[in-house]
């Protein structure tokens, strides 16, 4: 539980690094000083040892008496710390020229052959006398003439480094105790360098959850931090724009089913408490009251079909379909009530134009949807169905010579509900429009609208002529 949060991993795992990192040091460092000190130790030795085998030679060819032999190393051992021994053939120590005479009956790991056989001035090795390790130099020197099948042995005490491990064990330790604390200093401030964008955006989010969707947190710090801040700004603004899309769409619903409501209700009292009795009347009010019902479910019906599109539960069946058949095929629907209306109904289609991969019944539900309008909003002139290649694709344009869009108006045409400024004449839903724009975009086309007042209305609609990669394909 203590290391929960992420600030404190990050010290305790700064701290964990550092104090592995000085215990590994620490162990590398002393074993590596033993073998250190023991290499400068026979270095030492070399020079020492000169020095003292050069007196003892002295003294062997003079054959001066033991007790002159013993003062000199004496004082050569107090002076240079080194230890004297005279060796048998088998290496063991049968005198201690030194001072402390504690080496005695020794048994040295070299022998009078070993040093016979030495190419070089000196036989070097090691020793355990109990009570440590000492380092030894044996030379072949006749020491006396009863004891020419001797040799001598100079030897350093290798007491150092036990010494300078205990000198320095303290010192390593406060060093390492000093390093531990900076790191963790460092530790605590680059965890808040990192954890305080992390509380920041944390802040946000329980923010945004409780409502405040205007929320956002600063776009600052390292280049991670910076991009998960953009990337929760990006999603905030999109929950932002949903939630007021919802209100929106909540509101708009409403207005829509208030109105038909309440005339459904008003005509209703009215048949009910008797104030329409003459039966021309009675039969003018159900008309209406049946008109008024038919509009709501109308309304519910395309609400429904929208909400499938967009959850993708639109039930898709993708073929290669005949443009131009298809567009002929929406004209002859319509082509009496164009008639009625004295309105030029024209199909126009490009030579070996390719197959659309697209459902044949959704692309007529929005062709026939575009074609009504057309027809709805254009008092003379023509309304002409054209089909054309793309750049793999087909392209589907609905044209009319209708009253236009105002420009003001284009950007929301394809929104749930928009009905445009002059709405009082439209009977729609005002959801036509969206859900063909979905029914598009679901089959991998796009679809766009272009107007000048005046003048006329143009839709296109391009649709692929390969299977398009879209979430939206296929259907239960």
């Amino acid at each position: 539980m203590i290391l929960a949060s992420l600030q404190a991993r990050i010290i305790g795992g700064f701290a964990l690094v550092i104090l592995l990192t000085l215990v590994v040091a620490g162990v590398v460092f002393f074993s590596l000083l033993g073998g250190y000190r023991q290499a400068i130790d026979r270095n030492a030795l070399i020079p020492l040892a000169d020095q003292v085998t050069f007196g003892l030679s002295q003294f062997a060819a003079r054959n001066l008496p033991p007790d002159a032999l013993a003062s000199y190393v004496a004082v050569q051992s107090e002076e240079t710390g080194v230890l004297v021994f005279i060796l048998d053939s088998s290496g063991r120590v049968v005198q201690d020229l030194s001072p402390a005479s504690e080496y005695e009956r020794l048994q040295l790991p070299v022998t009078l052959a070993d040093v016979r056989r030495s190419p070089t001035r000196y036989v070097e090795g090691e020793v355990d006398t109990g009570d440590g390790r000492i380092s030894f130099l044996a030379r072949m020197l006749p020491v006396r003439p009863s004891q020419r099948g001797s040799f001598v042995a100079i030897a350093l005490p290798d007491t150092a480094t036990s010494d300078i491990i205990g000198d320095l064990t303290p010192r390593l330790l406060l060093s390492g105790l000093i390093g531990l604390a900076v790191a963790l200093v460092v530790a605590f401030w680059v965890s808040r360098s990192i954890y305080n964008p992390l509380e920041r955006v944390t802040a946000a989010v329980r923010a945004v959850g409780g409502g405040r969707y205007e929320t956002r947190v600063p776009e600052s710090g390292t280049v991670e931090v910076r991009d998960l801040a953009r990337a929760f700004n990006r999603m905030t603004t999109q929950v932002q724009t949903n939630q007021e899309t919802l209100q929106n769409f909540m509101a708009d619903v409403s207005h829509e089913l208030r109105t038909p409501l309440t005339s459904i209700r008003g005509f209703t009292q009215a048949l009910l408490d008797g104030t329409v009795r003459d039966e021309p009347r009675r039969a003018s009010s159900l008309a209406v009251i049946d008109d008024e019902a038919r509009r709501m479910l109308r309304l519910v019906e395309d609400l429904m079909d929208l909400s499938r599109i967009q959850a993708g539960e639109l039930n898709l069946r993708p073929e290669p379909v005949d443009a131009a058949e298809l567009l002929t095929h929406v004209a002859e629907i319509f082509r009496q009530r164009a008639a009625h209306k004295g309105i030029d109904l024209r199909v126009e289609s490009a030579p070996d134009l390719p197959r659309a991969h697209c459902d044949y019944d959704r692309i007529v539900q929005v062709i026939t949807n575009l074609v009504d309008n057309a027809i709805q909003y254009t008092a003379v002139g023509s309304v002409t169905l054209r089909a054309g290649p793309g750049d793999g694709s087909v392209v589907l344009i609905v044209e009319d010579t209708g009253e236009g869009i105002p420009a003001q108006e284009l950007p929301q045409l394809f929104d749930r509900f928009f009905r445009g400024e002059r709405s009082e004449r439209r009977r729609g839903t005002g959801l036509g429009l969206a859900i063909a724009r979905e029914i598009v975009r679901a089959q991998g086309g796009e679809i766009v609208a272009t107007s000048d007042p005046g003048v006329g209305t143009t839709f296109q609609i391009t649709l692929p002529t390969h299977i398009p990669s879209s979430p939206w394909q296929g259907g239960s």
